[in-house]
């Protein structure tokens, strides 16, 4: 009895020793403990998403990529997977789980390291949300008074949301919806039991266990959680077995299909308005008018023409390789690349090393792959480079060559672009952004040359003659395109203002010297009208800038971004309505609160609903600065050019629906425009150089810049109807006129033409004596293309 008294008071002794130090440990660690507040707040970073108009997704910025997810759209099997592999008893234990610790204690001990954790969900809530990552015994008694307190403040589902969408789960993964996303390109939902079970498997060690990079380890990993399913309970034995037989199948990461210079343009739109801040953090939703299918097919026009262009430009002294390190180079240039589907395409570049050449001059090259015999090139070199005898001005076996596609499942030689080109696009009909190209090779964060600063040439002569026909001229107004001289009123010198080709045409209409861009005819122009009238109305017009007082401002001397080009010439291409196009249409907060909304060409329709709205610079109606008669008389002068001036070439014998432009050709070819719309599409491309520089005679508005426009504009018109430019319902009427003399046409007329004026306006005298001349509509002895600067 004695010994059971004293066993009892030692144990009461000990007992009460241990509750005064754990009750001293609990207060001692509870000291500075983080409160709980973080938790009942939480809003962690969240990845923003980008989404075309429909629905699809082109974009994500994130520096964690979440996705954040209520509990009620996680599926139950996700859950149970992530149970069995973390905290099978987590409904049932307060926090902590003494029986795990005990076990993972043992098995610690019996293997002399860690094979086993004993850390319960709440646990690693404790950690991940108010602790650090610090392995010592003190964080971990830290961690479990945590874990005690977050169970009496927080539902075991609410403890589960938190860990669900916290958890690290690797490929730049947090959370189990983005996880599901990057891993298997799924929603939730629309997962299999296998997949969730190998989700489940990666909180343990994400790098390890990672199926796409270790696919037989991360297989082995998801099969212990789906047998751990099985004798727990938490799923079936016939899931489970069905699961075991899935094959292990990731999907790449999801290609980002919004690029080029519109991503540039969208992504440095959003960080001006939001912050950077916001946007990779802060699940912004973004709904922006992206046509990959469009963007992507005037890129590849753009690469094209250029390569196209190239061919003109003097060839440059490749680089050269020794024999001795071909074998090195040819397999580098194979890696990669798959030998069964290896086709180029027209704008892909590949190298290529000249293995040969035969007695003809054609050139026997290898690309790491395969060989090709190109057909002797013709192809002028370099004048200005400096040749020596180990370096002549022609191609040497061990040279470094250019290939591209030929659209035959062939190659043809080519070279890095020596020119540039910018395209932009504008939805007349939506307002809104259609593509945007910044460059042949625009890489994210590079030089955006739609906003380059160039002379537009010829292809300003539209905003003069907008204003002409304000004034009272006429599409059949005569003026004379002959040589003029202007004397300098300050110094001895003149000016003396040149045709291209230096070929005057007499009396002509205002259509046939739009048509065939008569410089001479443009400055006379200017002249009558007044250089300060014509600056005042180009304020209207977005250019965002001031333009030189003088004569020459008739033939784009000013320099002009295509940007504010294009814009600008949506005035004359949506009958006199000026407004900025539409980029981003609408931003949501991750609570779906509208942060900003952009009607598409700002033609706002629900402004008077909201006074918020009628307020914001992107909601108000397009402002109209153009009659919309004036506006159509010069579409109407423009489709001429298209049909019968310096454009019939490359876009009217191409293109085949209606259409209006300018083409332009700045001195020394050093610039080349071509600016042109349909009732539906309105496009700008600009060609040069970054250095300005002549691209040679080729290189004109007609020349470089149309084909690119056409080869564009065709894959943006699949699948639109044929549209003509629509008459105002009112204000316009039509005469029959003679082209050459602008008057009524008479018995004597050869060349009848069926033009548009501002009701009242149309001729009233009729030709006489009038004969066929160069100033035909249609003319077989004279070739007016691309006869402009």
């Amino acid at each position: 009895m004695r010994w059971f008294k004293l066993i009892l008071k030692i144990s009461l002794s000990l007992a009460f020793i241990a509750v005064t130090c754990i009750t001293g440990g609990i207060f001692y660690f509870s000291q500075g403990l983080p409160q709980l507040s973080n938790l009942s707040t939480y809003q962690p970073p969240l990845v923003s998403r980008v989404f075309n108009t429909q629905g699809e997704l082109i974009a994500e910025f994130a520096d964690e990529h979440r996705i954040l997810t209520p509990m009620s759209d996680i599926p139950k099997f996700v859950v149970n997977a992530f149970l069995a592999a973390e905290d099978e008893h987590f409904y049932e234990h307060p926090g902590i789980n003494p029986a795990r610790i005990i076990a993972a204690t043992i098995a610690n001990l019996k293997a002399g390291h860690t094979v086993q954790g004993a850390s319960t969900i709440t646990q690693q809530v404790a950690k991940n949300f108010l602790l650090t990552n610090e392995k010592s015994y003190i964080r971990k008694a830290k961690e479990a008074i945590l874990a005690w307190r977050i169970e009496q403040n927080f539902t075991k589902d609410e403890i589960l949301y938190l860990y669900l969408n916290q958890i690290f789960l690797g490929r730049g993964s947090y959370g189990v919806t983005s996880a599901a996303w990057r891993y298997f390109h799924k929603n939730l939902d629309e997962l299999t039991l296998g997949e969730a079970a190998m989700l489940a498997g990666l909180p343990k060690a994400p790098s390890s266990y990672a199926p796409h990079a270790h696919p037989e380890r991360a297989k082995k990993r998801r099969n212990t959680i789906l047998r751990q399913l099985k004798q727990t309970g938490l799923a079936s034995a016939r899931d489970v077995n069905i699961a075991l037989q899935e094959p292990l199948i990731t999907t790449p990461l999801p290609k980002r299909k919004l690029n080029n210079a519109y991503e540039n343009f969208v992504t440095k739109s959003l960080i001006k308005q939001f912050g950077r801040n916001a946007l990779r953090k802060q699940g912004l939703t973004i709904i922006v008018p992206f046509d990959e299918t469009i963007e992507n097919a005037s890129i590849k026009s753009v690469r094209d023409g250029l390569l196209r262009l190239e061919t003109t430009q003097p060839y440059r002294i490749p680089t050269h390789h020794k024999p001795e390190t071909w074998e090195t180079l040819l397999s580098t240039w194979a890696k990669g690349r798959d030998a069964e589907h290896d086709t180029l395409a027209s704008d892909q570049l590949r190298p290529a090393l000249v293995k040969d050449i035969a007695d003809d001059g054609s050139l026997i090259v290898h690309d790491g792959i395969n060989q090709w015999q190109l057909s002797p090139p013709a192809w002028e070199w370099d004048e200005n480079a400096e040749y020596t005898e180990e370096r002549p001005n022609h191609w040497i076996i061990g040279d470094e060559i250019l290939l591209r596609g030929d659209d035959q499942g062939g190659v043809a030689l080519t070279q890095q672009p020596s020119i540039e080109s910018a395209l932009y696009s504008v939805d007349l009909k939506r307002g809104t952004v259609l593509a945007r190209v910044g460059g042949f090779d625009f890489k994210f964060g590079g030089f955006d040359h739609v906003t380059a600063k160039r002379q537009p040439g010829s292809s300003f002569k539209p905003f003069l003659y907008t204003t002409a026909i304000e004034k009272g001229y006429t599409p059949a107004t005569i003026v004379i395109d002959a040589p003029i001289v202007f004397d300098s009123q300050s110094t001895d010198d003149f000016w003396r203002p040149e045709n291209y080709g230096n070929r005057f045409a007499g009396p002509v209409t205002l259509r046939n010297a739009l048509e065939h861009s008569r410089n001479l005819v443009a400055i006379r122009v200017l002249h009558d009208i007044g250089i300060n009238t014509f600056l005042r109305r180009l304020r209207d017009y977005p250019f965002e800038q001031k333009f030189p007082k003088q004569l020459a401002l008739a033939l784009g001397v000013a320099e002009v971004t295509p940007e504010h080009m294009v814009e600008a010439y949506v005035v004359i291409a949506s009958g006199g309505l000026k407004y900025k196009p539409v980029s981003i249409q609408q931003v949501q907060d991750r609570t779906g609160q509208t942060l900003h909304r952009a009607v598409a060409g700002n033609r706002c329709q629900v402004c008077h609903v909201d006074p918020v709205l009628a307020v914001n610079q992107t909601m108000r109606p397009a402002e109209r600065i153009v009659d919309p008669v004036d506006a159509f008389l010069v579409q109407n002068m423009m489709t001429g050019v298209v049909k019968r001036g310096t454009a019939r070439r490359a876009v009217g014998q191409h293109f085949k629906r209606p259409a209006a432009g300018k083409t332009g050709t700045t001195n020394k070819q050093i610039d080349a425009w071509f600016m042109g719309f349909t009732p539906q599409v309105l496009t700008g491309v600009w060609v040069g150089k970054d250095n300005p520089a002549p691209m040679g005679r080729k290189a004109t508005g007609g020349g470089a810049a149309a084909p690119i426009w056409v080869q564009a504009m065709k894959v943006m018109h699949q699948g639109k109807p044929v549209e003509d430019f629509p008459v105002p319902k009112e204000g316009i009427e039509w005469a029959n006129i003679d082209y050459k003399t602008g008057l009524l046409a008479g018995p004597s007329t050869k060349w009848p033409f069926l033009e548009a004026f501002k009701e009242g306006t149309a001729p009233t005298e009729v030709a006489t004596g009038s004969s066929p001349s160069q100033n035909s509509p249609v003319d077989n002895k004279k070739d007016f293309f691309d006869t402009e600067l």
